[in-house]
């Protein structure tokens, strides 16, 4: 068991503030991004690769360390998904972060597209109302993984707590995934304040496909591959955390300088790979 030094994210405003941060500041937004980025991470590693991942994350469990990075607490409430599932879960991220790439939205709709995600939804054990549309499966995949996207197939809506969303029309949702939802949902609620668009699909794509791909290799007569990406990975996890803890170090008028041009990086399009520690 480690101790973790550092705020709860339920007070990271007024940490901040304690600090001389203002939250609206550059500096404030890179991290919300690190938060986002690490968080995404952590939990498509645990829930895909794992198998065992955290069941109870809320802001309370979620710590922002002296040093920068992001910390797990709390490790009472675990779950487990099966292998069969998370086969299927990691087939639905390649397929959803496919329709992504293409631009699959709106009348640009593929049907044969959504077809496979509705299937695999409801292989997952995904399951709707006598006479709901039929992209509703695939609409309720795309509504809980893809937050990038503005609109949703068969004439639902994005918003939850609209009379059109997904979640109306639901007779019922796997068991075995119902924690997964809950990790989704407060992933895109921190994507939502920060008002970035977020595909958990497309961030969680290259870790499904990493399992697939080991899976596949594990049936050939030739055994797996060296797992070379994993360990580049991580050497670059560790010099993003040494690199956060030199800027943390700098003089306040420097960091944010420096914080406000990787906050314009960020934006283009690379997202700031995020540390995170756990801790029991």
């Amino acid at each position: 068991m480690d101790y973790l030094r550092g705020e709860p994210l339920s007070r990271a405003v007024e940490a901040m503030e304690a600090r001389g941060i203002d939250p609206d500041s550059p500096e404030a937004q890179l991290f919300g991004r690190k938060l986002l980025s690490a968080l995404t991470e952590a939990f498509g590693l645990t829930i895909l690769e794992g198998g065992f991942f955290h069941a109870d994350p809320h802001p309370g469990n979620i710590f922002v360390l002296d040093d920068g990075r992001v910390g797990l607490i709390d490790f009472g409430q675990v779950k487990q998904i099966g292998a069969r599932a998370s086969t299927t879960l990691a087939k639905v991220m390649v397929a959803l972060a496919a329709r992504g790439a293409g631009g699959g939205e709106g009348e640009d709709e593929d049907e044969a597209q959504l077809d496979e995600i509705s299937r695999l939804a409801l292989e997952l054990g995904v399951r709707l109302r006598d006479g709901s549309p039929r992209e509703g499966p695939a609409a309720t995949a795309i509504w809980l993984f893809d937050g990038s996207v503005d609109t949703l197939p068969g004439g639902f809506d994005t918003n939850e707590l609209s009379p059109n969303s997904p979640v109306k029309v639901l007779q019922s949702f796997p068991q075995e995934l119902t924690l997964v939802g809950r990790s989704t949902v407060l992933i895109k609620g921190i994507a939502s304040r920060l008002g970035v668009r977020w595909s958990l699909a497309s961030e969680w794509a290259p870790i499904a496909r990493r399992l697939l791909a080991r899976q596949s290799a594990a049936r050939s007569p030739f055994g797996a591959p060296p797992r070379l990406r994993s360990i580049v990975r991580l050497l670059g996890q560790w010099a993003a955390a040494k690199l956060s803890a030199v800027v943390l170090a700098l003089p306040p008028p420097l960091r944010r300088l420096v914080a406000a041009v990787a906050l314009r990086c960020s934006k283009r399009g690379s997202s700031p790979t995020g540390q995170l520690a756990t801790q029991s």
